[in-house]
C-alpha cells in the first residue's frame, strides 16, 4: 500500500498513481473528504522510463507512515544536506510564494543560539553534511553574517538559497562571500518580464549588479538556481544559458525549480510545470542531451573515484541531471564525448559498483588483499571508460599524451573532476539539476524515506534537534515555525523581565540609603 497526502486536508491516506493521456497522477482516496488527484509529470512515457533504467520496482508495502511531524528523518537516513530556514521575512513579495511574513502571518527570525544548537547536532557526524540556509530570504536576518561564521568555525561546508538581492550591495557582499560560502544566487531569466510575472517587481537590473559582485568575490562553484515555469521563462532559456556560458569559469551548476501550484492567490493564473517539462525545454534545445535521476550518479565503491554525491535524491522520480561541456563557444551535451548514452554509461557504472560492493563487504579494511582489490576496481573502471568514451573528442588533439596522464592521475587517487578538466576537452562542465520541491500533494512515502537531505529544526518543548525529509518540511514548517518564534519570544520576554527586576533591586538599596539621609 502507497501513502500519499490528501490534496484537501493534508492526512495521509492511501494513494496510487494513474497515468491518463501521457500525464501522471499520484490519487489518493480520503474517507473523510473523497478522492483527490496531484498532477505528478505531464510526461508518463518518461517518468515511467526513469524507473524502469534504475530498474526500480514499487514497494509492496508504504515505506513510512508520512506522520513527519511526530518522525525524525535522520534516525532513518544519515543526511548528506542539512538545510535549515533562517526567517520568513524577505525583501521580495513574490505571487508564487508562500514563505515569507505576510503570507505565514506572522515573522519568523529565530536567534543564533537556536543555529548553535542545530549545528552541535550534526558537528560530530561523519562524514560531515553540508548546510543549506533557506528561507524567506536569508540574507535579511540581521545576524545572518554571524550566522554562517559560526557554521564554519564548526567545520561545514555551508550554502546559501538567495535571491541575490542584499549582494548587490559590495561591502556586504564581500563579507559574506570571504567566510568561504557557497551561492546558490536566484535568476529565472534575461527580460524584466520574467520578474514582473513571477516575482512581482522589476528586480533583473539589481540581481545582475549582485550576480557580478559575487563573482568578483571569486566564490567558489556557485550555481544559478532559476524557477521554471512554462509560458513564462521556458523561450528564455536558451539566452540565460548563453549568459552562463559567459560565465563559466564560475558557474558550476544550473538548478531548476520547475513551477508548482503552492500559491495562495487567486490572481496567479500560471501553468504548472513538472520535472519532465524542465528536461523537455533543454533536450529541444539540444537533441542529444539527455537527463536521468541523480540516484544513478551515487556509487558506493566507484565514490572512490567520482567523490561523495551530497544533493540528489535515491528515488528514480525526484531530482534529476545532465552535464554539458563547453566547446569555448557554447555548451554541448555530454553525449559528444561519448559512444554510448549517458543513461547507459550510467547503468554500466552501477552494474559495476554493484559488483564490486559484494567484494568489498567481505575484504578486511586493510592489507594486501584490500590493496588488490583496489588495483582491480581501477582496472575495471578504466576498460569500462575506454570502451564509452570517444577519444578523439574527450582528450583533444593530444590525445595519447593527455589519455597517459590522467590514467596516471587516476593511479595517484586523483578525483575524476581535476582529472577532467586538467587533461580533456572538458575545461568548463556545467550540471543541470532539477530541484521539484514545494509539491505537498505530490508527495508519497517512498521517495521520502531513504532522501539523503532534510531540514533540522528544534524541537522546543523537548529541546531535541529533529529532523524532517527535505519536501516533506512544507507540511510542518508552519506550526513548527510559529511554535519555534513564540518560545524564544516568551524567552527573551522573561530574560528582559529579569534583567530589569535585578536592575531595580541594585538601584534600591542606593534609593533607601539617600532617602534616608
Amino acid at each position: 500500500m502507497k501513502l500519499g497526502l490528501c490534496d484537501k486536508c493534508g492526512k495521509p491516506v492511501e494513494a496510487v498513481y494513474e497515468t491518463c493521456e501521457n500525464a501522471v497522477y499520484l490519487a489518493k482516496q480520503c474517507p473523510e473528504c473523497g478522492p483527490t488527484q496531484t498532477l505528478v509529470s505531464k510526461d508518463a512515457r518518461k517518468w515511467h522510463w526513469k524507473r524502469s533504467i534504475c530498474g526500480y520496482e514499487e514497494p509492496s508495502a508504504s515505506k513510512c507512515s508520512l506522520d513527519c511531524a511526530h518522525c525524525d528523518h535522520k534516525a532513518v537516513t544519515k543526511p548528506t544536506t542539512v538545510a535549515v530556514d533562517v526567517t520568513n521575512r524577505c525583501n521580495q513579495r513574490c505571487p508564487i510564494c508562500l514563505a515569507y511574513v505576510d503570507a505565514m502571518g506572522y515573522s519568523f527570525q529565530p536567534p543564533i543560539e537556536y543555529f548553535d544548537k542545530i549545528f552541535q547536532q550534526f558537528r560530530t557526524q561523519e562524514p560531515r553534511p553540508n548546510i543549506c540556509f533557506f528561507g524567506g530570504e536569508p540574507t535579511v536576518h540581521e545576524d545572518f553574517i554571524d550566522i554562517v561564521r559560526l557554521a564554519r568555525s564548526y567545520g561545514f561546508q555551508v550554502q546559501l538559497f538567495t535571491n541575490g538581492l542584499k549582494l548587490a550591495d559590495p561591502e556586504y557582499c564581500k563579507e559574506l562571500c570571504a567566510l568561504g560560502i557557497q551561492v546558490n544566487f536566484g535568476l529565472d531569466g534575461t527580460l524584466p518580464t520574467i520578474y514582473r510575472t513571477l516575482r512581482g517587481d522589476n528586480s533583473l537590473a539589481v540581481k545582475r549588479r549582485a550576480f557580478d559582485n559575487v563573482v568578483k568575490c571569486g566564490v567558489n562553484k556557485l550555481t544559478v538556481v532559476s524557477t521554471l515555469a512554462v509560458g513564462v521563462n521556458d523561450d528564455n532559456m536558451a539566452e540565460l544559458m548563453e549568459l552562463i556560458h559567459d560565465y563559466r569559469h564560475h558557474v558550476s551548476v544550473w538548478a531548476f525549480v520547475p513551477l508548482t501550484p503552492c500559491w495562495g492567490s487567486d490572481s496567479v493564473d500560471l501553468e504548472p510545470t513538472t520535472t519532465e517539462c524542465v528536461e523537455h525545454v533543454f533536450e529541444s534545445m539540444m537533441p542529444r542531451l539527455e537527463f536521468v535521476s541523480t540516484g544513478m550518479m551515487r556509487f558506493q565503491v566507484l565514490s572512490r573515484f567520482f567523490g561523495r554525491q551530497t544533493l540528489g535524491g535515491s528515488h528514480p522520480n525526484c531530482e534529476s541531471a545532465t552535464l554539458l561541456v563547453s566547446d569555448g563557444v557554447r555548451y554541448q551535451p555530454i553525449s559528444r564525448y561519448l559512444t554510448i548514452s549517458l543513461s547507459e554509461l550510467l547503468v554500466r557504472l552501477r552494474s559495476l559498483d554493484r559488483e564490486l560492493m559484494r567484494t568489498d563487504a567481505a575484504l578486511p579494511p586493510h592489507g594486501l588483499k584490500r590493496s588488490l582489490f583496489g588495483a582491480w576496481t581501477f582496472i575495471r573502471l578504466l576498460v569500462l571508460l575506454g570502451g564509452a568514451i570517444d577519444f578523439r573528442e574527450f582528450f583533444g588533439r593530444k590525445r595519447l599524451v593527455n589519455a597517459v596522464a590522467a590514467v596516471a592521475d587516476l593511479i595517484r587517487g586523483r578525483k575524476i573532476d581535476r582529472i577532467l578538466s586538467e587533461r580533456t576537452a572538458f575545461k568548463h562542465i556545467l550540471t543541470l539539476l532539477t530541484i521539484p520541491y514545494e509539491d505537498k500533494g505530490g508527495l508519497e512515502d517512498a521517495r521520502l524515506k531513504d532522501c539523503p537531505a532534510v531540514f533540522a529544526y528544534e524541537d522546543v518543548e523537548t529541546g531535541r534537534i529533529r529532523t524532517t525529509a527535505f519536501c516533506s518540511w512544507q507540511t510542518v514548517k508552519d506550526q513548527v515555525c510559529r511554535t519555534i518564534q513564540t518560545h524564544y519570544d516568551i524567552k527573551h520576554a522573561l530574560a528582559a523581565t529579569d534583567g530589569r527586576i535585578s536592575e531595580v533591586a541594585e538601584q534600591s538599596p542606593r534609593r533607601t540609603a539617600a532617602s534616608s539621609e
